[in-house]
């Protein structure tokens, strides 16, 4: 603990992140982040292989990008580390002296040649180094980098000399990794990371060169936010947690004065930002979302605790996980932004301006029964969520409705979503790229613009459904009767080649699957992009309160010239009919609301940098 000190008072800091010395409503209490430490090294400790003194982990047959690991056998890099730390959390001698010999093993696999492309950084697995990753994950300096500097702020002083020295080093490597990989700052979770981890590390070793370097860093992060007023990793529950702790970080750790000061700025706009999407009558984040790993937020104890326990989710008898991280964080909401996550604002709108170019924005309406979010341009990645509502009360789990397009039973990067969005209702157009993902927007790309299919379909999936809902099919419409929720489907125009996709809908127990089959299973299983001369589908999605109307307007779609324009009502856009680039097809998209531009409102007008 010998660097928990602060060139600018706590209190200096809680205003600048607008906080009043003076909240006191609500508390956290102290006992909870000793439960999480030793709840965390107990549930850690289950997975321990004294074999190879490393934590293991047992993967499974499914596709993961960065890995060609599967059905084996693992020892993660990053696991092991973070047991380590919560190790030395604990404090016992007998955990102690297995937190030292974990750091040893951990930091010889770090590669440590300034020559190598994979410098400065770790596999995911003890056993897959970098060069036999598919491809390395350059994140792993961020990630295990920052567990290090944990390590040596924290409990540096207590380390033997030669680990520590040896520590050290290994942060020296992942900074220096970090400044040579430069990523963009629009990378928002790695750009933040990798900003702790360069600032922290710089002082640390009284680093000129890296001090210069992260001092540049956290103003092109202010900047890069700037441009919108918000992030380009928009509303991701995971990688908002992520942003948030190296913010935290900062302000307990860093003693630059300058860079304090942006850091407080930033977390009040990540707050701002998470306070804006936050649906308290569900206690879940609304869509749309950037990234998303899950569509339940579960008990989270990191918000909780930014909370001190006024949102009253999380417990330690409820809590998701064994949260070891949230023990030693110190997240804080500003006080003025609580309210947004205490109290329901039935019949609020939110628009938000995400991303620059392309001009990318999100609405969202939260109602006393539902929210609805939909992103106005994004892809069906599956971490990706273009449309995503909730449903009901805060019930776990969640009660969901979600868009997707899957193909062979995985959401199909290459699908594209274009919409607009007034209040709860939403006109969409899903299309395609070529170059463009399988699996994976990047890592898994189709070559030669064809592949094998078993099946392509998009699906609107409402997950959550009490008892005794109803729903019908009729003429190209799908509408769904429930005590929580009325909601209506139209397909407006669709065509996959020569096929004319047609909606059909499944009903299970408490579920109801509305599928639009692209490629159908009895169909030839090569693809090839070249022979469709059109691949789409818009829709108009409606959701309501159980006791009341849907809207009297009618949608329309027309095709001209390979553009398909939609109507419905104040509602227009147009988009893409063909398989094309992506700058084809974000060259076509236009949305009108009135006849009019749809607005691109900021976040906020405060400038960061």
């Amino acid at each position: 603990m010998d660097r928990r000190h602060f060139t600018l008072t706590p209190l200096a800091l809680a205003a600048a992140c607008g906080k009043p010395e003076t909240a006191e409503s609500g508390s956290w209490p102290k006992e909870w982040d000793r439960i999480l430490t030793e709840k965390a090294v107990l549930a850690e400790g289950q997975r321990w292989d004294p074999d190879k003194g490393l934590l293991q982990s047992i993967l499974g047959p499914e596709y993961r990008y960065h890995t060609k690991m599967r059905e084996c056998r693992v020892h993660p890099t990053r696991d092991s580390l973070e047991y380590a730390l919560n190790l030395l959390e604990e404090g016992s001698p007998k955990n102690v002296q297995r937190a030292y010999s974990v750091l040893e093993k951990i930091i010889a696999l770090q590669v440590t040649d300034p020559a190598s492309k994979w410098y400065g950084i770790w596999g995911w697995y003890l056993e897959e180094p970098p060069d036999r990753m598919a491809p390395a994950d350059w994140n792993w300096a961020d990630f295990n980098g920052s567990l290090l500097l944990l390590v040596e702020l924290r409990h540096g002083a207590k380390l033997p000399e030669a680990l520590r020295g040896r520590v050290r080093e290994a942060i020296r490597h992942a900074a220096y990794s970090i400044l040579k990989r430069n990523v963009s700052m629009a990378y928002t979770n790695i750009a933040v990371k990798g900003t702790f981890v360069t600032l922290a590390a710089a002082e640390l070793l009284a680093d000129s060169a890296l001090a210069g370097y992260a001092a540049d860093r956290i103003v092109r992060l202010g900047r890069q936010i700037d441009e919108t007023g918000s992030f380009a990793e928009y509303n991701s529950p995971t990688y908002a947690r992520v942003t948030l702790t190296d913010l935290t970080r900062i302000r307990m750790y860093v003693q630059s004065r300058d860079a304090l000061l942006r850091a407080a700025k930033i977390e009040r706009r990540a707050w701002l930002h998470l306070a804006a999407h936050w649906d308290a009558a569900r206690a879940q984040f609304a869509g749309p979302m950037s990234r998303c790993y899950g569509n339940d937020v579960g008990y989270p104890l990191w918000l909780e605790k930014g909370l001190q326990g006024r949102l009253k989710l999380a417990n330690m008898e409820n809590r998701t996980n064994a949260d070891g991280e949230t023990a030693i964080h110190d997240y804080r909401c500003p006080e003025d932004l609580t309210g947004r996550f205490l109290r329901p604002e039935p019949g609020r709108q939110h628009r938000e301006w995400f991303v620059a170019k392309p001009e990318t924005v999100g609405t969202t309406i939260y109602s006393k029964s539902y929210s609805l979010g939909s992103a106005n341009r994004g892809d069906f990645w599956v971490q990706r969520r273009p449309l995503l509502g909730y449903f009901g009360d805060g019930a776990r789990p969640a009660r969901t409705v979600q868009l997707r397009v899957v193909k062979d039973g995985y959401d199909f990067s290459s699908a594209l979503f274009f919409s607009v969005q007034e209040q709860s209702r939403v006109l969409g157009l899903i299309n395609f790229r070529n170059p463009g993902g399988d699996k994976h927007i990047s890592l898994d790309m189709i070559e030669n613009g064809q592949f094998q299919c078993g099946r392509l379909f998009a699906e609107l999936d409402f997950d959550g459904l009490p008892a005794g809902f109803t729903h019908e099919v009729m003429d190209g419409t799908v509408t769904l009767k429930a005590a929580v929720l009325q909601a209506r489907l139209r397909l407006v125009g669709a065509a996959f080649g020569a096929v004319q996709p047609r909606l059909n809908a499944v009903a299970g127990p408490g579920s109801l699957t509305i599928t639009l089959d692209f490629k159908p299973p009895e169909a030839p299983r090569l693809v090839r992009w070249a022979e469709i001369s059109s691949a789409y589908a818009g829709f108009a999605l409606e959701l309501a309160e159980p006791d009341a109307g849907f809207s009297p307007a009618e949608a329309s779609l027309r095709v001209e010239n390979g553009l398909a324009k939609l109507a419905w009502g104040e509602l227009g856009m147009a988009g893409s009919v063909r398989v094309e680039t992506v700058a084809g097809h974000q060259a076509a998209f236009a949305a009108t609301l009135g006849g009019r531009a749809v607005p691109a409102p900021r976040l906020s007008e405060e400038k960061l940098a």
